[in-house]
């Protein structure tokens, strides 16, 4: 995010904020991954393709999790090529049945039960998921507590805008008390930027 806490543009088009140093982390840290997981407006954004960079070798990816209640992938979106596995986790009462070579999860109703979620990826075997956003999918796993740890790389630059999106969307927090509280494991200086690791108390 910005070192003032945006992650993309006022328009929410996307501003790339990692420097060199922290895409390579990055794409260290998604090879030791079962699965990457972002959000539909993610994908209909910003339209990655959650690979990692650089690697020849289509089956040392991790396999893509896309939060899609309503079945609106687009199906000439990078997620569904051909470089990786893809699952889409769709609501209860749509009625999407195929979307590309997807694997098609139903779980939840008017949003993705993530607890539910995260159970039926456990039965495949996927264990280690990089949630990677947006920021609506970030809120949602902060607000459940359904994360080990959290990393933050902050860029030397600042974007602003009252309804610029943040790193954590949603409803936020209503009180002080309920705030979600975290350790901070360390800080480190990537380039021009800074890395922090934090993990629940």
């Amino acid at each position: 995010m910005s070192a003032d806490g945006k992650i993309a543009l006022p328009s929410r088009k996307q501003i790339r904020l990692s420097n060199e140093h922290d895409t390579e982390r990055v794409n260290k840290l998604r090879e030791k991954c079962d699965a990457i997981l972002v959000g539909i407006e993610t994908v209909i954004e910003d339209n990655p393709k959650l690979t990692v960079k650089g690697n020849n070798n289509i089956s040392k990816n991790p396999i893509r999790i896309v939060l899609d209640t309503n079945g609106r992938t687009p199906l000439n979106s990078n997620v569904l090529d051909d470089e990786a596995k893809t699952i889409v986790a769709i609501g209860n009462t749509c009625e999407i049945t195929k979307l590309g070579n997807s694997e098609i999860i139903k779980c939840g109703n008017n949003q993705i039960d993530l607890k539910l979620l995260i159970k039926k990826l456990a039965e495949k075997g996927i264990q280690k998921i990089l949630v990677e956003g947006g920021e609506t999918v970030l809120w949602s796993f902060f607000n459940e507590n359904l994360f080990d740890e959290i990393n933050i790389f902050i860029a030397s630059t600042i974007i602003g805008g009252k309804k610029t999106p943040t790193m954590a969307g949603g409803e936020g927090f209503a009180t002080r008390l309920d705030t979600l509280k975290l350790s901070l494991k360390n800080a480190e200086k990537l380039g021009d930027g800074v890395l922090l690791r934090y993990c629940k108390i």
